[in-house]
């Protein structure tokens, strides 16, 4: 079975260099039969680093622990779960999975576009080189299929941390996210050197982008879900550099979306949409080469030097110097646009997205000196200085405040210019409500200036958006005399782009709320407790029975049991530690009761001796609504991506207007084939 992976690299690697090849020459030929045979060798290359991905799942599972990816992150009492998601816990299989991801997404342009369109086979030859770089890493430097000496019966295994379920999935949807990004970034490159109108890529740019970023999005949360349940510090975001690397790219792509918005309702922004698109995807080579390479010492999460830093570190810097040239060769038609840019000086919504586009970059770049200013200040000085959650905290969060209060803002601003009578008369209830949750938030406990600012802005700019959802119902209403819940379905089924944006800025202001709730009401208690002591904390009435032993998949445990009582509710709780064979460590398994406006947050660290249990207690507040605001996120974006451009629109109405077909949908081909 190994040789079976390694052919198929081998192949995978032959078929990159031939659609480079091939493919860079027919664009100066236009053989037909030279298009198809690339079309065919996408898929072959495809095909082929599929077939190598579940050969290495063949191997994890059947644990053939000759091989060393297999021996370094598995055993034979790793649950199956576990066993499958070892294929992206090692540096040789993450790149593997990567050029995998890479290869579908290559794949699928490849099968649902028109390859005479230039712009389609630049797009491909672009995402082709990286093929090659990621395929060459697997056959030169982190073959996954490398053979260890001897006969090992059993393997290392997982690390313990990584054996959770929200572990399984996180990884895996992170790189759906950020290997998405290079699609866009790939088509945005190639329109601009082979000089393609808007219309014929901002739909596909579009439907990429929003794929992506929905994974991402939901990968950012799910790392916190899993900090939160695993770590046991009664946290789930710490600015740690491995966070940060998600959170950069995720901060440029939310820009692009909107700034794609802005050049397609306005023709303005172009360059900005250029270089948001490329940014985004050189800021996920930057979180690759943070997590793989070593450079940065202080994370908590398990990664190491694996030697394959300088590598992604030449392909960052190649491909930042070619997006420079790309771009200087194009200034002129970057330009165009920014004359009308300029006269646009009153308020208006092209003011609003061009602070957004600012301010999310000016967040990108904090978050990116202060991640690498460990680098920095020993280049430097010397010394090695790490900036703390203060740093981070103080710079970023008025910003996010700022944009918060922007969503809430956009809706009654219009373009090029804002009637002030109609601004303030759509403004009144929100600020009415965002006044009146403000002095609700400081009776009930929230002093500290962010936090309570954070609640007022969260109402203001979700009042602001239900207010639109309304009047949508109640146009719809009165030209229909439908009901009310039928009149929202239809208004939101016809406009899904307008109204999935807006439930996914809700959704954005559900997670702004939860973070703020969740840092300002929070207690923690360190006790030791004997057997039948109660400890009352934030209602809860907490009893210590005493400790048991309890076995795990694959681990021993011991836990301490408690009997809580909440109000009228009884329930027990179970934190522990776990025991994993050759590890020096035990590792804490977290008792999480969940509600909506706390959680109970239990952590066993161990025992001084005769039963008696040192216990974290922890209320978290409002926590949950975080985990919610990603749902809804996810709902929304897919919302949001059977919706169609504005171009798309007017053509489509043309067309039926043609046609003398009114109520008839038709499909606009060669537009967007997505």
């Amino acid at each position: 079975m190994p040789e079976l992976g390694r052919y198929a690299l081998f192949l995978a690697g032959g078929s990159s260099i031939y659609i480079l090849v091939i493919g860079s020459w027919n664009r100066r030929i236009g053989s037909a039969r030279l298009t198809e045979s690339m079309r065919g060798a996408v898929l072959a290359l495809a095909l082929a680093l599929t077939t190598a991905v579940l050969t290495l799942e063949y191997l994890l599972v059947t644990g053939n622990y000759t091989i060393q990816a297999v021996y370094n992150h598995s055993d034979r009492a790793l649950p199956l779960l576990y066993k499958i998601g070892a294929l992206w816990g090692g540096n040789s299989g993450s790149v593997l999975f990567w050029a995998w991801i890479l290869s579908l997404y290559t794949a699928v342009v490849a099968v649902r576009v028109r390859w005479q369109d230039p712009l389609t086979s630049l797009s491909i030859l672009y995402l082709s080189g990286l093929l090659l770089f990621f395929t060459g890493m697997s056959n030169l430097v982190v073959n996954p299929f490398r053979i260890l000496g001897g006969h090992p019966r059993d393997g290392a295994g997982l690390d313990p941390l990584l054996q959770n379920v929200v572990m399984s999935i996180h990884p895996p949807t992170m790189y759906v996210g950020l290997i998405g990004m290079a699609v866009p970034a790939a088509v945005m490159m190639a329109a601009l050197w082979t000089r393609t109108p808007m219309e014929q890529w901002i739909g596909m740019v579009r439907r990429w982008t929003l794929f992506a970023w929905m994974f991402l999005s939901a990968a950012i949360v799910l790392g916190g879900m899993w900090a939160y349940m695993e770590l046991g510090w009664g946290g789930y975001w710490e600015w740690d550099p491995v966070e940060n690397a998600s959170l950069m790219p995720w901060l440029l792509a939310t820009a692009f979306l909107h700034s794609l918005q802005a050049q397609e309702k306005r023709g303005i922004l172009r360059a900005w949409t250029a270089v948001l698109a490329v940014g985004s995807f050189l800021l996920t080579l930057v979180g690759t080469y943070i997590t793989r390479s070593g450079i940065l010492k202080n994370s908590v999460h398990s990664f190491t030097g694996t030697g394959v830093g300088p590598y992604f570190l030449a392909l960052l810097i190649l491909i930042g110097l070619a997006t420079l040239f790309i771009l200087w060769s194009r200034q002129e038609e970057l330009q165009q646009g920014s004359v009308e840019d300029s006269s646009v000086l009153t308020w208006s919504k092209e003011i609003i997205y061009r602070l957004v586009n600012v301010l999310f970059s000016a967040i990108a770049v904090i978050v990116l000196f202060g991640t690498f200013y460990p680098v920095l200040s020993q280049a430097l000085t010397g010394t090695t200085i790490i900036l703390t959650q203060e740093y981070f905290n103080r710079l970023t969060v008025p910003l996010f405040l700022i944009l918060a209060v922007l969503l809430g803002v956009a809706p009654a601003t219009g373009w090029r210019r804002t009637q002030f009578i109609r601004f303030w008369h759509q403004l009144r209830k929100p600020v009415a409500v965002a006044l009146a949750l403000g002095i609700l938030a400081y009776l009930s406990g929230f002093h500290a200036m962010m936090a309570w600012l954070a609640m007022m802005v969260v109402g203001f700019a979700s009042t602001s958006m239900i207010q639109e959802f309304v009047r949508a119902a109640k146009d719809r209403q009165k030209a229909q005399h439908l009901g009310w819940h039928r009149s929202l379905a239809q208004a939101i089924s016809h406009n899904r782009r307008r109204y999935g944006g807006y439930l996914a800025h809700m959704a954005f202001l559900l997670i702004i709320f939860g973070v703020a709730g969740s840092h300002t009401h929070n207690i923690k208690v360190t006790t030791t407790l004997k057997p039948h002591q109660h400890l009352v904390l934030g209602g809860y009435d907490i009893a210590y029975q005493g400790m048991s032993l309890a076995t795990g998949p694959g681990y021993q445990m011991v836990q301490a049991n408690l009997l809580v009582h909440y109000h009228a509710r009884q329930f027990r709780e179970q934190p522990a530690l776990a025991f994993f064979p050759g590890s020096a460590e035990p590792v804490a398994k977290v008792a999480i009761h969940g509600g909506w406006m706390k959680d109970l947050y239990c952590v066993f660290e161990g025992s001084p001796g005769h039963q008696a249990a040192i216990l974290h207690i922890f209320i978290n507040p409002f926590v949950r609504f975080i985990w919610t605001g990603m749902y809804i996120l996810i709902g929304a974006t897919l919302l949001s991506l059977g919706g169609r451009t504005t171009k798309e629109r007017n053509i489509s109405r043309s067309l039926v207007d043609v046609a003398g077909i009114r109520g008839t949908s038709l499909s606009v081909k060669g537009r967007d084939p997505f």
